[in-house]
């Protein structure tokens, strides 16, 4: 009766170390995941501040474009009035 006594007890050991280890390992994996989660997360952030960077400066490159087109105006209109003024002052002479 002992030897069954000291046999069951050996073995509710070595179940209790067994779950003690599955327990570890089950906290490993969810570690790990943990891990990899947070490595996702930054990517995505980094992919949306990347996106978002990319959007502003197509933005500014179009708002650039239409002040380069008006100043093309003005340089026009001021080249256009240059020459009117030079045709007022050489019919006054």
């Amino acid at each position: 009766m002992n030897t069954e006594r000291q046999r069951q007890r050996l073995e509710d050991e070595r179940q209790d170390n067994e779950n003690k280890r599955q327990a570890a390992e089950k906290e490993r994996e969810v570690g790990e995941l943990l891990r990899q989660a947070e490595h996702v997360g930054e990517r995505f952030i980094v992919d949306y501040s990347t996106r978002a960077l990319i959007t502003q400066i197509e933005s500014f490159e179009e708002r650039l474009s239409q002040f380069a087109s008006q100043l093309e105006n003005i340089e026009a209109l001021m080249n256009e009035m240059r020459g009117y003024f030079q045709q007022l002052v050489n019919s006054d002479t």
